[in-house]
Parts: structure tokens; C-alpha cells; sequence
């Protein structure tokens, strides 16, 4: 009777104990909500670091090298939206004219007179830095000077491929010229030149190494001309088996020129170091 009353009292107690049992996956939730709630709770107790204080040297500049009002390009960067309705030609990506009704046709040309007629008379700022773009060039001691060369043309991409902007006079050239090799013709533009004056060979040095990188350049211009170069070639025909497969090239006319190439009317030249604080040289167009 005993041993039947112990066996009785265990069953009753592993059914109470059964009954007040939590879910596994309730657990998981009220360990998961606990353990966020303490992370919390730390994260509010950590130090919160103050936020640096915005820059107060930021330069602000007027017309015409306001690059708040005025739109800003930058070299290699995408350009102007629809800028390739100044040029002959459909918009990059749409079908042939051979494939639309008239009306499409019809609708196409309004869209592309339209974006071309924005352009006109517009306003836009290039910013370049140096070393690379706006080039400190050695101290000419005989002379006195540093010259201080900015390029006079930079390139923008669209969906076509890129587009020269000039503001010097430019030519195409091929850089193989004379070699005997293939070569792709090129947008070529004189630079354009700053002479900078100096009192002595020590004074030449320290602004040398002060300010080789730091010098910069603002262009602003309104767009102009275009014009595309086109220059057809025949590489010869190579053909041979690679990896299994067999490859086939040229033999056939291509265009090898240098592309799309917009003048443009310049209307000033900063030249600039210290984060564009300390002016150097301003060129206005005449």
C-alpha cells in the first residue's frame, strides 16, 4: 500500500510539474526580450560622444564661381542630364527611327528640341584639384615665376560613352601617330597657363611644398558648338581558337575617332590654395 501511495504522489507531482512547464519557444522569446532590454539598458548608460562642430572655413564664393546656384560638374562624372541632344542623332538606348510610327517620331524630336533649348545660355562650374588636375610645374629660376597649368578640357560620360567639354583650343589627335600601330584619336586642348611670381629660390621652395597639392580651380562656362570626330580604320583580321572557342576581329571599317566634343564659351577662371581660402588668379572672359 505504501509503495502504491509513493508511485501515486510522483505521478501527481510530474503531472503538476508538467502542467506549470513553459513551451520551448515562449522560453526563447522571454530570454531574447531579456537579453535585449540589458543591451539596452547598457548601450543608454555608455558615454555618448559629442558631435564635431560643423566647419566654420567653408569658402562661399559669388558670381560666377557660386557653386550653390550654379550647377557643378566634376571630371569623369556623369554628365548633364540629356546633354546628348545637342548632337545628331537618337537618345542613347531607344530604338531606331526605322521601328517607331510617326507619331513616336514626332514626339521623340519634341523631347530632344526640348532638352537641347534648356541648355542655352546656361551656366556651369567645373571644379578641379591638384596635383593632378590643376598642375604646380617646377620653379623657373631664370624667370622668377611658377607656372600654374589648368587643363582646358575635361570629360563626362552618358549612357553613349564620353563627351569632351573644351573651353581652349582642341584638335583630335592620335597618339600613335607615326608608329605604325592602331590608335585612338583623342580630344587634345592647350592648357591654360598661370605665372605665379617669386622673390627668391627660398621663398619659391617653401610655397612649393606648402602648397603643391592644395592648389585648385574653379571654370565656369556656358556650353557652345559641337562637333564629332569620326575616323574610320581596318585593323587587320585576327582570328584564332582560345579556351575552345573560336574568336574572329576586325577586317571590317570601324570608327576610331575621338567622338563627341562640345565648345564651350568661357566666362571665368579662379584659381585658388588653401581649400580655395587664398585667391590667385582670376580670369575673367573679355
Amino acid at each position: 500500500m505504501a509503495k502504491r501511495s509513493i508511485a501515486g504522489t510522483l505521478c501527481l507531482c510530474g503531472l503538476l510539474a508538467g502542467c506549470n512547464a513553459k513551451p520551448a519557444g515562449q522560453r526563447a522569446q522571454e530570454q531574447l526580450a531579456a537579453l535585449q532590454q540589458k543591451r539596452a539598458e547598457a548601450a543608454k548608460a555608455e558615454k555618448v560622444e559629442p558631435l564635431e562642430p560643423l566647419p566654420t572655413n567653408i569658402v562661399k564664393l559669388e558670381a560666377p564661381y557660386d557653386d550653390v546656384q550654379t550647377p557643378v560638374l566634376l571630371p569623369d562624372a556623369p554628365c548633364p542630364e540629356g546633354l546628348w541632344s545637342l548632337f545628331p542623332g537618337e537618345e542613347p538606348g531607344t530604338p531606331s527611327d526605322k521601328k517607331r510610327t510617326p507619331a513616336e517620331k514626332k514626339a521623340a524630336q519634341a523631347r530632344k528640341a526640348e532638352l537641347a533649348a534648356g541648355f542655352a545660355g546656361r551656366q556651369y562650374l567645373l571644379k578641379l584639384k591638384g596635383p593632378a588636375q590643376v598642375v604646380l610645374q617646377p620653379f623657373d629660376a631664370p624667370k622668377g615665376h611658377f607656372v600654374i597649368e589648368v587643363p582646358g578640357t575635361f570629360d563626362c560620360a552618358d549612357a553613349q560613352g564620353r563627351i569632351a567639354i573644351a573651353w581652349t583650343d582642341t584638335k583630335a589627335v592620335d597618339p600613335a601617330a607615326g608608329t605604325g600601330e592602331l590608335g585612338q584619336n583623342l580630344w587634345q586642348a592647350t592648357p591654360l597657363h598661370f605665372e605665379l611670381p617669386m622673390n627668391s629660390l627660398s621663398e619659391a621652395k617653401t610655397w612649393f611644398d606648402k602648397n603643391r597639392g592644395a592648389l585648385s580651380a574653379r571654370v565656369a562656362f556656358t556650353l557652345g558648338k559641337v562637333e564629332v570626330d569620326r575616323k574610320m580604320k581596318r585593323p587587320p583580321k585576327i582570328s584564332r581558337d582560345v579556351a575552345g572557342e573560336h574568336l574572329a576581329m576586325g577586317g571590317t571599317d570601324e570608327d576610331w575617332g575621338a567622338g563627341r566634343l562640345i565648345h564651350v564659351s568661357l566666362v571665368g577662371v579662379r584659381v585658388a590654395t588653401d581649400r580655395e581660402r587664398t585667391q590667385l588668379f582670376d580670369q575673367r572672359a573679355k
